[in-house]
C-alpha cells in the first residue's frame, strides 16, 4: 500500500491517490484520497508529504493525518477480512471507503487545514495512535464535529479557524440553544440528513450545564491545534456560558437499606437492584461497576482501570461488595446504562424512595424550577455519588474517596459530595443541641 500523485510533474496542486496491491488477478485498488499538493511539497522516498515549517508544513502536516486516516482504514479492513477468512475484492474496498470516508473525499487542501470540523477529524486520528484515549472520549469530539456541521449547514459556511471571534461563540451557543425548534424546520432537517453522519439528534434543550462542556471541548481542540492550525489568541476567547451547581441527588443511608431488604417482584429488578448496590459499595462509574472481573481482585482489594479516564482504582473487597460479587458467581448481569436506568427507578419507586425533591435548570435566562418523586431522579451514576457522599459524611479522608474513586481533582470530588439536610441537622444538634 502506497500513495502516489496523479500528476508527478504538474506545476500545480495535484491529487494523491492511494494504491494497494490485492491478488495477482484483480492486481491494483486505486481510490482518490481527495487531497491535493504540489509535487515540490511530496516526498518521493517516503511517498508522504514533506515536514516543513511555516504555513505549508501545517497544511502538509495536515494531509499526512488525512492520510493516515486512509492507510490505517485499508490496514484495519485487511486485517478483519483476514481473521474472518473473507475474500476482499476491488468492489469490496470500494464500497467500504466510499462509506468511511464520504466527508473528506473531494475536499481542496489548499482549504482543508482551515476548516475547523476536518481538523477536529485529524485531531481524532492523531489521539487514537496513542491507544490512550476512551471510545467515551471519542465520542465527545465527535460530537463537537457533528454540531458544529449542524451549525454549518444552518449558516451555509464551513466554520474557518478564522471565523472563531466571541460573536462567533454567541451566535455558535445560541444555534445550540434553539436546535431542536430549527430540527422541526423541514428544510433544514431535510439538509441535515443528506449528511449521512451518524448523530444522536437532540429532543430537549440543552441547559446550561451541558452547553458549557460542549463549548470547554471546543477549547481543549483550540489548545491541540493552536500554531500547527490557527494563532488564535485564546485568551481573549470566552465560554458565553456560564454552569451552575446542578441538582444532583445521592441515596441517604436509610435509603440504601431500603433498597437492600426491599422484596421485588421479578428477577430482572433483583438483578438491577444487585449491580446498583455494587456501584454504591464500590465507587465506580456504571461502565467499571458493571464489568468487575475476578481477574481484577488482587489479595482483599480490586484494582481496576477507569474506561473513561484509564485512572486506576483501588476498590477494597469489603464483605457487602464481596458477598454480592460472589452471588453472581463474578458473571455480572449485562445491560446498558440505557435500559438500566428505568429499571432502577421502578426498584427505587417499589422501596417507597418517593420524597420530593427540587431541581433548578438554567437554560440561557430562563430559571426552570420543577419537583421529582426521588425515584424519578435515580440514575446508574447516583450509586458512585451515593458512595461518596455517605463516605464523607462517615468521616472517610478525601484521599482515602479518591483513591478508590479514581477521582484525581479535589474539585472534581466536592461535586460529588451531596450533603443531606439530614446530615446537617445532626451535626448542628450534636454540637448545639
Amino acid at each position: 500500500m502506497y500513495f502516489f500523485l496523479k500528476e508527478p510533474k504538474a506545476d500545480k496542486a495535484t491529487p494523491i491517490i492511494l494504491v494497494y496491491y490485492i491478488n495477482s488477478k484483480e492486481k491494483y485498488f486505486k481510490y482518490a484520497t481527495g487531497q491535493k499538493i504540489g509535487p515540490g511539497d511530496w516526498d518521493l522516498g517516503s511517498r508522504y508529504p514533506k515536514l516543513k515549517r511555516g504555513s505549508s508544513g501545517k497544511k502538509n502536516k495536515h494531509i499526512s493525518l488525512v492520510l493516515d486516516q486512509y492507510k490505517d482504514f485499508l490496514i484495519n479492513t485487511i486485517e478483519d477480512y483476514e481473521l474472518r477468512s473473507e475474500p476482499l475484492t476491488k468492489d469490496v474496498l470500494k464500497s467500504l471507503f466510499k462509506g468511511e470516508f464520504k466527508g473528506i473525499k473531494g475536499k481542496e487542501s489548499t482549504t482543508s487545514s482551515e476548516i475547523i470540523t476536518e481538523v477536529i477529524d485529524a485531531f481524532i486520528s492523531s489521539k487514537a495512535k496513542s491507544k490512550g484515549k476512551s471510545k467515551d472520549w471519542e465520542n465527545k469530539y465527535k460530537n463537537l464535529r457533528n454540531k458544529i456541521l449542524l451549525f454549518d449547514i444552518y449558516k451555509n459556511h464551513k466554520t474557518l479557524f478564522a471565523d472563531l471571534t466571541n460573536d462567533w461563540l454567541d451566535e455558535y451557543s445560541g444555534f445550540l440553544r434553539q436546535l431542536p425548534m430549527h430540527l422541526k424546520n423541514a428544510t433544514y432537517l431535510k439538509k441535515v440528513q443528506k449528511l449521512e453522519v451518524e448523530m444522536k439528534l437532540p429532543k430537549t434543550v440543552y441547559n446550561d450545564n451541558t452547553l458549557n462542556r460542549h463549548i470547554t471541548y471546543l477549547f481543549t481542540f483550540l489548545n491541540w491545534s493552536k500554531d500547527n492550525y490557527h494563532d488564535l489568541n485564546l485568551d481573549k476567547l470566552k465560554n458565553p456560558v456560564k454552569d451552575f451547581v446542578s441538582d444532583d441527588i445521592h441515596l441517604t443511608a436509610e435509603e440504601v437499606k431500603l433498597l437492600e431488604t426491599v422484596e421485588l417482584p421479578r428477577e430482572s429488578l433483583k438483578r438491577v437492584r444487585d449491580l446498583f448496590l455494587i456501584g454504591v459499595y464500590s465507587g465506580q462509574r456504571f461502565s467499571d461497576y458493571s464489568v468487575f472481573e475476578k481477574a481484577d481482585v488482587h489479595g482483599e482489594m480490586i484494582i481496576k482501570r477507569a474506561e473513561k479516564t484509564e485512572k486506576e482504582s483501588f476498590i477494597p473487597l469489603h464483605t457487602k461488595l464481596k458477598k454480592l460479587l460472589e452471588k453472581h458467581n463474578w458473571k455480572l448481569p449485562k445491560i446498558s446504562s440505557q435500559k438500566f436506568n428505568p429499571h432502577i427507578r421502578e426498584v427505587c419507586r417499589i422501596a417507597e424512595i418517593v420524597t420530593e425533591v427540587k431541581t433548578t435548570n438554567y437554560i440561557g435566562n430562563k430559571k426552570v424550577v420543577e419537583y421529582h418523586e426521588k425515584c424519578e431522579m435515580v440514575s446508574s451514576h447516583t450509586a458512585r455519588r451515593t458512595f461518596i457522599t455517605l463516605s464523607a459524611e462517615k468521616n472517610m479522608p478525601d484521599h482515602i474517596i479518591m483513591k478508590i474513586t479514581g477521582i484525581k481533582d479535589s474539585k472534581t470530588l466536592l461535586k460529588y459530595k451531596k450533603t443531606s439536610q439530614q446530615s446537617v441537622s445532626d451535626f448542628a444538634n450534636k454540637i448545639w443541641g
